[in-house]
């Protein structure tokens, strides 16, 4: 287990002497010999101590550039490196996020239904739906999930890539025959109803990008 701790008054036993954890900072600084993680570019001390009702864990003590205070980090396996346990934090991190922002944005836990499996749907539907919402926030260059909630009906109705990519199209090749018309080598309205443009168009069409569209289409 790897979890941040309070500097609260919560006693570690460290030498055979009771201290919390800015005692315990204090007799680190004064006996010197802070290490630096380069990866992460901050100063730290880790010290395993006895942890009451828990038994040895492994306290790492450090401060970020960023930021003014010193941190305490524990970890039940004493074995982790630093950087090792900075790691699994981060990825823990990454789980209360996602519970905050179900329950903030999504109302995780609001269903007031008294049926288990409305329960068992109402998680079901927000996780997929946070999915949903994170690819799209992924693609969309980590935008806020609030933001996105707040845009949605702007995005539903907005262009997507096949319809700009179709609409570029359609100007290039209305470019391409106003030059030929210009030059006087065809008659524009005459080309339009060839049966080469016709072909060319159904051709496109019938691409993927025509597929995208009819998709949309029957979506909206």
């Amino acid at each position: 287990m790897v979890c941040g701790v309070r500097k609260d008054k919560r006693q570690y036993l460290y030498q055979g002497n009771k201290v919390n954890a800015k005692a315990l900072l204090a007799i680190l600084k004064k006996a010197g010999n802070a290490k630096r993680c380069r990866q992460l570019n901050s100063r730290y001390y880790d010290v395993v101590v006895h942890y009451e009702d828990i038994g040895e864990v492994k306290l790492y003590v450090c401060r970020f550039p960023y930021q003014k205070q010193w941190r305490v980090f524990l970890s039940t396996d004493t074995t982790l490196s630093f950087l090792a346990m900075m790691e699994v934090y981060a990825t823990r991190w990454t789980i209360e996020v996602f519970f905050k922002e179900m329950k903030q944005q999504l109302r995780l836990g609001q269903c007031q239904s008294r049926d288990f499996d409305a329960q068992i749907a109402h998680v079901t539907t927000c996780c997929i739906l946070y999915t949903f919402l994170a690819y799209v926030r992924r693609v969309h260059a980590y935008a806020p999930l609030g933001a996105l909630f707040e845009g949605m009906a702007a995005d539903l109705v907005e262009k997507n890539r096949a319809e700009r990519l179709w609409a570029l199209f359609e100007e290039l090749l209305d470019a391409v025959v106003h030059s030929i018309a210009d030059s006087g080598a065809v008659d524009l309205a005459q080309f339009k109803r060839s049966p080469e443009y016709v072909t060319l168009k159904a051709l496109f069409e019938e691409s993927f990008l025509g597929h995208q569209l009819q998709a949309l289409d029957k979506t909206a």
